[in-house]
């Protein structure tokens, strides 16, 4: 059984490079990988969670993909949580609500064969929304009915594991608060895989049992000075087999795919410059 992950698609209603590379995704899993499930962990929009055109034309693009799509929103989708949220973009309950009507609900279990995949919502962690305490109900419920017997692939959009010691401007992984409690419920399941995406490269970690898998992008790479360490820089998407209960991951280049920073992505510019015209 192949499950496939992608990431930070970045689509926008002008259309561009980004919307040409998910284009070209599509193609290629419909026609040469045609997985059994695709999860998009988030970042499905170009940048502004309110950009109601944004939102339903990316919901388009991924109606391309002929396989079940199940997806997680990212902090451009749904707003970021803290005080340095970026751009301002704060998460909240009526940018949440948007999403969910246009792409499903934020946090989500589906099993398939003999595992269950399971979707939260990363955004949310930290934001003290009443939506945060309903996610934890549930997915503590969602565990603990799981139990043992079946393996289990978690997908969110900021990793669960610290990404770097060095402070930084904007949330890079979920924060310690919420790492030790996703940890300690997760440690009740047959956990195998960590998917998440926002960072736009690639990286595999063995977590004790589990893998920890940072999924590249398909829209940009970082940018030069913002990548990380020890990451491999290259767009593309993650596919995970399993077989009779053992899960592996790889990273898979999309033939055709061009390399981008976002400096190569003129929609970018532009969103940014509206979004700073409405403040």
């Amino acid at each position: 059984m192949k499950i496939v992950q992608i990431s930070d698609t970045h689509l926008t209603a002008a259309g561009g490079p980004t919307e040409e590379s998910f284009r070209l995704l599509a193609d290629h899993l419909n026609t040469t990988v045609r997985p059994d499930l695709v999860v998009h962990s988030g970042d499905i929009q170009v940048l502004h969670p309110d950009d109601a055109g944004d939102r339903e034309h990316s919901r388009q693009l991924l109606d391309l993909v002929d396989a079940p799509l199940l997806v997680i929103p990212g902090n451009h989708d749904v707003g970021m949580p803290g005080n340095n949220a970026w751009a301002g973009l704060v998460v909240t309950d009526e940018r949440i609500a948007a999403h969910e009507s246009v792409f499903g609900p934020g946090h989500w279990r589906h099993d398939i064969d003999t595992v269950t995949v399971i979707g939260i919502n990363s955004e949310l962690l930290g934001s003290n929304l009443q939506r945060e305490a309903d996610q934890w109900r549930w997915l503590q419920q969602t565990l603990e009915d799981i139990g043992r017997d079946r393996p289990v692939l978690l997908f969110l959009h900021k990793p669960l594991w610290a990404v770097s010691e060095v402070p930084t401007d904007h949330q890079l992984d979920v924060g310690p608060v919420a790492r030790d409690r996703l940890l300690s419920l997760l440690g009740e399941v047959d956990l195998r895989a960590v998917g998440s995406g926002h960072l736009h490269c690639h990286r595999q970690t063995a977590r004790g049992a589990a893998l920890e898998v940072w999924a590249p992008a398909t829209a940009f790479l970082a940018s030069d000075g913002e990548s990380l360490p020890e990451t491999r820089q290259e767009l593309g998407y993650i596919e995970y087999d399993v077989t009779d209960a053992d899960v592996t991951a790889s990273f898979c280049a999309v033939p055709g795919l061009a390399q981008r920073t976002q400096h190569d992505v003129p929609e970018i510019a532009k969103a940014i410059e509206a979004m700073t015209a409405a403040v």
